[in-house]
């Protein structure tokens, strides 16, 4: 019997309607003799509206006890699933990021996992129940606090689970057929893509594309953890398969992400031995920057990063505690950048003079890499940009 690790996102189980559909799915795969561990996320948009019941009472609300309120949310999804699953007379055991022994650092917000303990996990398997986790939580090794993976953080769960168990598959279901060759709320033409590599998913997670857990991409490449990207609203698509992929000497574009609301900023009297405590403080924000550089200038050494605009408040604040000299100058707002993600760019440049070309605009800044192409532009200049680019490199002539 196959173990497979199923996720199911917010939309997926948004409504007592959607959780019956997805126990009908579930139940069905259970007595094809699978062995099955299903996690799930908050329903809907539920772990949002606990973050508003927060900041309604307060501005600042401790971080612990956000964690803490906002971990109720997956608990409420797996209960109904499982209760779905009991009118499928399939024998169901529910539990949370704690009881399945995933335990974590005490970075409230946005914790890491240290280990995974899963004995009730495999206990219930060999009894022949299937089990049920709740995603995006776990418990600090040494505090004993309940701790969120932040933002998608059910993915994570589901692959860091599939990894420990050995599960022979970890499949993500969302509200998407699978992985596009650009978001098609930008691309009318964008399609999805039947195979992909960990490499291009996590370059594509790395700058902007929100289909997987950035850091559980990061976990499936480095372990080589077969993914499925699949839709829950269409059972029978076949989606994305991630996995290896055999690589040509030749530079080809598989897909295109970007990000938006992004800041270029300047980090003034702070040279390169302040980036790490930096990155630090902006982990724990759940923010990674996309471009990072130091100017030398004798007079004022200081670091240039472009980063996500919701961060700047928290930073400012930050680097004015930790350097009393320092401080942070907005070059400029209401950035975007469109990334270019594929294989030997390196090989064949010319491909970086057609994509520059096909901009139709000079970017603020350009980064190439053997696997990706950054273009910085104007948030103004986005959507232009990247239906350009998906019309020269990924639709068929």
């Amino acid at each position: 019997m196959s173990l497979y690790v199923q996720k199911f996102g917010g939309t997926s189980v948004g409504t007592l309607d959607r959780i019956q559909s997805v126990a009908k799915h579930i139940a069905a795969s259970y007595r094809q003799g699978h062995k099955l561990v299903v996690v799930v996320s908050a329903m809907g948009q539920q772990t949002d509206e606990l973050l508003e019941m927060a900041l309604h009472i307060s501005s600042h609300p401790p971080q612990r006890e956000v964690d803490m309120l906002l971990t109720a949310g997956e608990r409420i999804s797996m209960s109904l699933l499982a209760i779905a699953l009991n009118e499928h007379e399939v024998p169901t055991l529910s539990l949370t990021g704690s009881q399945s022994g995933i335990l974590t650092d005490n970075t409230f917000g946005n914790a890491r996992i240290r280990r995974i303990l899963g004995d009730r996990i495999r206990e219930a398997l060999q009894l022949g129940k299937l089990v049920i986790v709740a995603g995006f939580q776990g418990m600090s090794e040494q505090e004993k606090e309940i701790t969120t993976l932040g933002r998608g953080g059910s993915d994570l769960t589901a692959i860091a689970l599939a990894h420990s168990l050995k599960a022979d598959r970890c499949q993500i279901f969302k509200d998407v057929d699978g992985v596009c060759t650009a978001d098609p709320r930008l691309v009318a033409k964008a399609r999805v893509l039947t195979e992909m590599s960990w490499d291009t998913l996590s370059a594509l997670t790395s700058f902007g594309s929100g289909i997987v857990h950035h850091r559980g991409v990061h976990l499936a490449k480095k372990y080589q953890i077969p993914l499925e990207i699949r839709s829950s609203f269409n059972f029978s698509t076949a989606g994305t398969l991630i996995g290896s992929h055999r690589k040509v000497e030749k530079a080809q574009v598989y897909a295109l992400t970007h990000r938006q609301n992004l800041s270029w900023i300047c980090i003034h009297a702070c040279d390169f031995s302040g980036l790490a405590p930096v990155l630090n403080h902006l982990w724990t924000l759940g923010e990674h920057p996309l471009f990072i550089q130091q100017h030398g200038r004798a007079s004022d050494q200081g670091l240039q990063l472009v980063l996500g605009s919701k961060a700047l408040a928290g930073l400012e604040s930050f680097c004015k505690k930790k350097w009393t000299q320092t401080r942070v100058e907005i070059f400029e707002n209401n950035l975007a950048c469109v990334s270019l993600i594929g294989d030997g760019f390196w090989l064949e440049p010319q491909l970086l003079e057609s994509a520059h070309q096909t901009l139709a605009l000079e970017p603020l800044l350009i980064d190439c890499k053997n696997n990706v192409i950054n273009f910085l532009l104007k948030e103004s200049d986005l959507e232009k940009s990247i239906q350009n680019l998906h019309q020269a490199f990924l639709e068929k002539p």
